[in-house]
């Protein structure tokens, strides 16, 4: 007679900083999955407002997990995966959560392609009030529109990597702040294929405090940091590089937007230009603004806002 069959070990990781309000409901989403062989790691960066509290209370079920201060996310995660042996490995950010099911689809779709080194799902917007919004969707497994465009195709909390594709791509740039994920995905692109399973798979949380949108003027530093260290370098996959210098374009306008939302319009005109040499289609109309008066800008803002109200 069989016995059961032991289904592949997939380790999670979240790394965590200060957000107690959301770190419950993120780690019961990874306890709660029906897939019974998850190997789960939790990294606090030094929080002081609880989550410590909050992580003991699950320690019985936590593979392991520490409260000490990291150099951010990256340095977090990889300290993380250095702690894994899972088959198949992914991360979770401590403010999204993963939806019913989702590991178990996500394995049985990369066990279908030993091809494959990435297998991701939709996601779903959430709010501080964890109320879902609108469906958040990923693209079609398509490395060079990626790497063109400068955008990752796949939704990051849905998504699961083969053990052989982070030890090709990894470890996580530390020095990144914003473009961790891209940089990472692009060098996974030269490791294998990635399938998309449309299907929302997790929760995707905008509040005011996320990297999205809390501090679009980092995001720009960080943008323009991808497109001159990394887009230049041969951490690109050599199939991937022909299209590097659109993608550089893609980040200068990306780090023109975000000057600009930050009031910083001589970096953002910067900016603008720089992507306006590289790649004149990939610069918006709106970036002539970023050329107007200071205060002009301000009060044609405060002026949009009021009307929106």
């Amino acid at each position: 007679m069989m016995g059961p069959v032991t289904r592949p070990l997939v380790s999670i990781v979240t790394p965590s900083y200060n957000q107690a309000e959301f770190l419950e409901e993120t780690i019961e989403s990874v306890l709660a999955q029906d897939y019974d062989s998850i190997e789960y790691l939790v990294l606090d960066g030094g929080s002081t407002d609880g989550s410590v509290e909050i992580i003991r209370r699950y320690a019985d079920r936590i593979a392991w997990w520490t409260s000490e201060a990291d150099r951010g996310q990256a340095d977090a995660l990889n300290k993380g995966f250095a702690h894994t042996s899972g088959e198949y490995v992914g991360w979770l950010c401590s403010d999204d959560t993963l939806l019913p099911g989702a590991i178990s689809r996500l394995v049985a779709a990369l066990e279908r392609d030993p091809g494959l080194v990435i297998a991701y799902g939709d996601c779903v917007y959430s709010d501080a009030q964890s109320e879902r919004k609108d469906r958040a969707l990923s693209g079609e497994w398509d490395p060079v529109r990626m790497v063109r465009e400068a955008q990752v195709r796949n939704q990051q909390p849905a998504s699961l990597y083969t053990r052989r594709g982070w030890q090709a791509a990894g470890p996580l740039d530390e020095d990144a702040w914003y473009y961790l994920d891209f940089q990472f995905t692009v060098r996974l692109a030269g490791a294998g294929g990635g399938v998309h399973l449309p299907e929302p798979l997790a929760t995707y949380r905008i509040h005011s405090h996320g990297k999205s949108t809390a501090d679009p003027a980092r995001k720009a530093d960080d943008a323009i940091r991808c497109a001159e260290r990394f887009l230049t370098s041969e951490l690109v996959p050599e199939a991937l590089r022909p299209y590097a210098r659109e993608g550089q374009a893609s980040l200068y306008r990306i780090a023109g937007d975000g000057y600009y939302a930050a009031l910083d319009l001589g970096r953002a005109r910067t900016a603008y230009l720089r992507a306006a040499r590289l790649a004149p289609r990939s610069v918006p109309a709106t970036a002539a603004k970023s050329f107007l008066p200071r205060p002009l800008v301000r009060r044609l803002r405060a002026r949009r806002v009021a009307d929106r109200d």
